[in-house]
């Protein structure tokens, strides 16, 4: 535990350091915003995996706060794209950006890590079975919505039936998780998630009201409002009598922990932009997809009780998926 704090430490002096050397400042939800927001949520992802894999027990929640913004950007970005360009190549840019690095690392890393490297192995490699949780759920999401965007382009549907197919869609697909798929280890993880990539479509469709929320000082206090009582929900949510209750009952309570946690961290970025707006989160956002898809194999790396190894751990997997990602971009992206 002590060798872990003491990593954690070393994790925020680096935060800190990188934040010393000023930068121009970011608009709410630009480009360097919201490349800052993943840099954050990956490394709050990639801590909380490292001390899991180092035994930390207790930790997991605030990786779950990382996923929420890494899909909060990714429906505004969506829905940012739709609206500059339709559905214009939208399979071609998500087979390229997400799913052939995905089949890469997966492959690549199972040379080194899988005890048996055969013809099933790829199989499932090749066909998501092996894939983390979170890659196959954004898989889904990508068709609901492509499916959505298809419905409202061909019958000139308007915003309003938008939302209400979207919002219905992801209802249901809560609904569906929450009982018949929820694992008792972990019942909440999927579902908790579930309206967090909606409400990043919101940001865009009324981005000037969204910002005003997040920028007006007469906002603040509503913001530390919904920290402190999501973080109390969620508190409450760990007690045995939720934990006891019926799955789609206690997920319908997790709804209200992680996602509006990962509300306030957007809130945090803008009021203490000076110290967010670092070269750390700058890096960790530009290669954090990588990062998310070396973790799953690099987190190995990492040994109970020898320190070193999770800085070797930390290192290794920035190194690697910083030549993955520059690698990749310009043999095969720069191409396409």
């Amino acid at each position: 535990m002590k060798a872990f704090l003491v990593f954690t430490l070393f994790l925020l002096i680096l935060v800190i350091a990188s934040s010393l050397v000023k930068k121009k400042k970011f608009n709410f939800f630009d480009k360097t915003h919201t490349n800052l927001l993943k840099g954050f949520a990956i490394l709050t992802v990639f801590w909380a995996h490292i001390g899991s894999s180092y035994d930390i027990g207790g930790i997991q929640w605030i990786a779950a706060i990382g996923v929420s913004l890494f899909l909060i950007a990714s429906g505004y970005g969506l829905r940012y794209s739709y609206k500059k360009s339709g559905l214009n190549n939208f399979w071609k840019k998500r087979f390229f950006t997400v799913i052939v690095p995905y089949w890469f690392v997966y492959l690549v890393g199972a040379i080194f890590t899988a005890k048996v490297y055969n013809i099933k192995l790829v199989s499932e490699i090749f066909f998501f079975t092996r894939a983390n949780w979170y890659i196959r759920y954004i898989l889904i999401i990508y068709i609901v919505y492509w499916i959505i965007m298809k419905l409202v382009s061909r019958y000139k549907l308007n915003d309003g039936i938008f939302y209400g197919l979207l919002l219905a869609s992801f209802t249901v697909w809560f609904i569906v998780e929450s009982v018949y798929f929820a694992k008792a280890d972990a019942p909440s993880l999927l579902a908790r998630q579930m309206f967090a990539f909606p409400l990043g479509t919101i940001f865009c469709d009324y981005y000037g009201k969204i910002k005003l929320f997040f920028t007006e000082k007469k906002y603040h206090f509503a913001h530390i409002l919904i920290g402190i009582g999501s973080f109390l929900i969620f508190v409450f949510s760990q007690t045995s009598t939720i934990l006891n209750l019926p799955y789609l009952l206690s997920n319908t309570i997790a709804l209200f922990t992680v996602l509006p946690m990962a509300l306030t961290v957007i809130w945090m970025s803008i009021i203490i932009q000076r110290l967010f707006n670092n070269y750390l989160f700058s890096l960790l956002g530009t290669i954090s997809y990588e990062i998310f898809l070396v973790q799953y194999m690099s987190r190995n790396l990492v040994v109970e009780g020898q320190q070193l190894s999770l800085y070797i751990c930390f290192f290794a997997t920035i190194l690697i998926s910083y030549c993955v990602h520059y690698g990749y971009k310009k043999l095969v992206l720069s191409k396409i």
